[in-house]
């Protein structure tokens, strides 16, 4: 859906991710790196996020790589027929800025929240670092990421690098409009790219999870109001906050030795609210 208003404050574009929280097919944490959706076809999918979350107790942040050699014969497709994104395959262990990646189940949980399914669809190869502690992986702003693999041991390396985006820095501010409903106001630091995303979710009452309900691509001009009506459209009984995430990102596309390689770096800040 496409909202064309000649209006520099609000969105190019959105997306109705989950009308209500059954609808919601993915369930991830507030914290996690953005929605959790299939990869794209291609075969070899890199995944690189530098992230921060803050609440009222504070700000802290994570970075998080994750690769996946896709199968593109061997589709996940649910019970009901719904696309779930591909099985995946095992290899060597890639390297990202020269560290190898550790070797894990590629897990999901798909379904609506009432009849959710767990499942496994192979390997994935990953490096994390929460604050100190996890791996040594330690991503900087605007600045080169390394990707190193080999498909047998004594074949050539492939190895390329990707800049990670400029760091995003969100800020939410509220207002009431002549019919009494809230407007949420979002300013960011404004970069470089074309566009950024903005994520509205609600965290569920005396949960830790957080839902996804809509996705907007807006200019990277550093503000942004959110219509009135999505707010209000997510059920209040259910969820007591708002987990806004503002996203830069970059995504390219490359081949290597017979290989489709499609990266996604980015930056996020993830801010939680009460609801309005």
């Amino acid at each position: 859906m496409v909202d064309d208003r000649p209006n520099e404050e609000t969105p190019l574009q959105y997306e109705v991710l989950a009308k209500n929280p059954e609808d919601a097919l993915y369930q991830n944490g507030y914290d996690s790196t953005g929605l959790a959706a299939p990869p794209p076809l291609t075969d070899v999918f890199t995944f690189v996020s530098k992230n921060q979350i803050s609440e009222k107790n504070g700000t802290v942040g994570f970075d998080v790589a994750e690769v996946l050699f896709l199968d593109r014969n061997n589709p996940f497709v649910s019970m009901d027929g719904k696309h779930f994104g591909y099985h995946s395959k095992k290899v060597f262990p890639p390297m990202i800025n020269s560290l190898i990646t550790r070797e894990e189940n590629n897990h999901i949980e798909y379904g609506h929240l009432a009849s959710a399914h767990d499942t496994t669809l192979g390997p994935k190869y990953v490096l994390n670092r929460s604050g100190k502690t996890g791996d040594s992986l330690w991503l900087a702003y605007n600045a080169p990421v390394k990707f190193e693999y080999r498909e047998k041991m004594m074949d050539p390396k492939i190895s390329f690098s990707v800049m990670m985006p400029e760091q995003i820095i969100g800020h939410i501010s509220l207002s009431t409009d002549p019919k009494g409903e809230k407007v949420i106001h979002l300013e960011w630091n404004p970069g470089t790219k074309d566009s950024v995303e903005i994520i509205v979710g609600g965290k569920m009452k005396n949960e830790k999870t957080a839902l996804a309900f809509f996705k907007f691509r807006v200019k990277d001009n550093g503000r942004v109001k959110i219509p009135t009506g999505f707010v209000s459209s997510i059920p209040k009984d259910r969820f007591d906050r708002l987990v806004i995430m503002f996203v830069r990102k970059a995504v390219s596309r490359r081949m290597e030795s017979s290989l489709e390689f499609f990266t996604v770096v980015q930056n996020t800040h993830s801010i939680v609210i009460d609801y309005p």
